[in-house]
């Protein structure tokens, strides 16, 4: 049953019990962010709009500088302006933890959210997921077993250190939150499909307000390495560092490594409307897919991620002929990114019209790959180009591909007024997450 239908129906449960369920509206009221454009919401905006990049040679990085077993490529660690210090969190001493308190304090403070009443922390819950936590301290502790040859110099710490729910546990414990505790693990899509189930909790009335969104730490030995070896990352060299990441450019040749958190805070509107929250935009539509095809490549028509989008805006109750906006995966695979052009281009129904009525964007091109952050960054930008009716061009976009004819953002950032915009986010495993926003009205 599609979620939509559920307005005004009775639902009976096994014990015979019927009720009927009026989904609450859901909205954005703070926005938080650690990323490689910046250590915050405003700073990494002002980065992307002005068409900046966060890419860096990692031989810039003092950790990597004279690490020869390193290979020559391109990343996107998280600004340098980012006090690692002020938000260590003292026993899960990781960077996944600690971007993710960062840019939760930085969305919190903007929500004006600090409830104290029990009743209150009682209706906030938490979902911040991760890709991989802590795969640096996990590569150490092996390390360490390695060359002592015994399993007993494993740390005490080990399980916290490596445990995927250690962000969430974290703020709950920080901010003695009380709510609906979860975290979401759906690869690169992490942090897009935790934003989604939050939703899912404030609108089926479970919770009043929802921390959500993604974090990662990637730009470690361990990972870049892996990413090379399976031929997903871009070791192709460009004039400049900062064109390395080419979403739907002809030469695209891989993704840039990338990292950081993003941080939503959601919030019932009758509940942020009686305490005069500031309100971003709507969120109305969590669409999700899986291929069932591959562990790595996606199906090539683009099958799974035109059905998630097709479910959000399904459930959004609007045709494609509403939407004005879409915020892409766009990882800057050859295949990947062919794929989502197909999808996008069946979802405007190969339309001339409408292919040059909705705006593409791609932030990739920017930032790199958040792995698990990505599909949290990328939404408070896509919030961010709704509230500012500006949407961020695609950076290294010289020759688009050319079998869709989408509306590509390039060369410079536009002014535009979005009424609905798709977010999508795409995992390894074939998962596909398609987050629906609309702009606030009354």
């Amino acid at each position: 049953m599609q979620i939509s239908r559920l307005f005004k129906q009775k639902i009976s449960t096994a014990y015979n019990f019927s009720t009927t369920i009026t989904l609450k509206r859901v909205v954005v009221t703070g926005l938080g962010m650690v990323s490689p454009l910046g250590s915050n919401v405003e700073s990494s905006w002002n980065s992307l709009i002005q068409g900046k990049s966060g890419i860096r040679n990692i031989r810039e990085i003092d950790e990597y500088k004279d690490n020869k077993d390193l290979p020559d490529c391109m990343i996107a660690p998280v600004h340098p302006s980012f006090d690692r210090k002020k938000y260590e969190v003292s026993v899960t001493k990781n960077l996944s933890n600690t971007f993710a308190m960062g840019a939760v304090d930085e969305a919190l403070r903007d929500a004006n959210w600090f409830p104290e009443e029990r009743d209150e922390l009682e209706r906030t819950g938490v979902n911040i997921g991760v890709l991989a936590s802590n795969i640096p301290g996990l590569a150490a502790s092996l390390t360490k077993v390695g060359a002592k040859g015994s399993y007993e110099n494993i740390s005490r710490l080990t399980m916290l250190h490596v445990l995927n729910n250690m962000p969430t546990a974290n703020v709950t414990i920080k901010y003695k939150f009380m709510g609906p505790s979860s975290t979401n693990a759906t690869a690169c899509s992490t942090g897009a499909s935790s934003i989604g189930d939050g939703f899912r909790f404030i609108q089926l009335g479970e919770a009043d307000v929802m921390v959500v969104g993604g974090t990662e730490e990637s730009v470690n030995p361990t990972i870049i390495y892996a990413s090379t070896k399976m031929q997903a990352m871009c070791t192709k060299k460009f004039n400049k560092r900062e064109e390395t990441s080419r979403p739907f450019d002809a030469a695209r040749a891989g993704f840039v490594l990338g990292e950081g958190s993003g941080i939503l805070v959601l919030e019932e509107l009758e509940h942020a409307k009686k305490r005069g929250a500031k309100i971003y935009a709507e969120l109305v539509a969590y669409g999700c897919s899986s291929d069932g095809h591959h562990l790595t490549r996606p199906e090539t028509t683009g099958d799974g991620a035109f059905r998630a989008m097709r479910s959000a805006l399904r459930q959004g109750r609007i045709s494609s002929q509403e939407l004005d906006h879409i915020n892409t995966h766009a990882t800057s695979t050859p295949a990947g990114d062919l794929c989502e052009a197909r999808a996008i281009g069946r979802l405007l129904e190969n339309n001339e019209e409408l292919l040059g009525k909705v705006s593409i964007t791609a932030n990739k091109s920017a930032m790199g790959h958040c792995f698990g952050a990505a599909g949290s960054v990328e939404s408070i930008f896509t919030v961010l180009s709704m509230y500012n009716s500006q949407v961020p061009a695609i950076l290294n976009l010289e020759n688009p591909e050319s079998e869709i004819p989408l509306n590509y953002v390039r060369n410079g950032s536009i002014s535009q007024n979005i009424k609905y915009a798709l977010k999508n986010s795409f995992g390894f495993g074939g998962t596909n997450t398609s987050l629906l926003f609309k702009k606030y009205q009354e």
